[in-house]
């Protein structure tokens, strides 16, 4: 007993803790991207109320502000952060081509999703106070879509901007 009391008392408490910075995230902006999504959402589908494709330009919009506002919000500060580097712009820019990829494929299942709607047995479209289980079932793999898709970008992000600049 004697011996462990002091083994405790010689160690050093920095020894095990991590640094700060790495068992900190560098940012926690990417907690609230939905609300700029739902916005987005709201706002383009009000804009755009007399179209026959306004929830496939409304789900694609807030799908793009959710996934770039979780990635960048995870990975930078402030807007300092953001705007202050130049190699953002360009970074983005790239970004852009993988996730219009990714969005051709999100629109395609939207597409899909309201094709499927009348075929499908009353059970799953019957809609109750929470919505039926095909809109929620939906609106789950858009969200866990979305979620990947912005770990990916954020991994991606820190990697680039961990680098020193060329």
């Amino acid at each position: 007993m004697p011996d462990e009391s002091i083994d405790l008392i010689s160690r050093n408490p920095d020894e095990d803790m991590p640094a700060d910075d790495e068992s900190k995230p560098e940012s926690s902006l990417y907690r609230w991207a939905h609300f700029p999504a739902m916005l987005a959402f709201g706002l383009l589908f009000v804009l755009f109320r007399g179209q026959p494709w306004r929830w496939h330009v409304a789900i694609g919009g807030s799908y793009t502000v959710y996934v770039f506002f979780f990635a960048f919000g995870s990975v930078f500060k402030g807007l300092d952060d953001f705007f202050g580097d130049s190699r953002v712009p360009r970074y983005l820019a790239k970004l852009l081509i993988p996730h219009t990829v990714i969005l051709v494929l999100v629109t395609a299942g939207v597409t899909l999703w309201f094709r499927l709607l009348p075929l499908l047995p009353s059970w799953v479209t019957q809609e109750g106070r929470k919505g039926s289980l095909w809109d929620i079932c939906g609106w789950l793999v858009l969200a866990i879509a979305g979620i990947m898709q912005g770990f990916w970008m954020a991994g991606k992000t820190k990697r680039r901007f961990s680098e020193p600049e060329e």
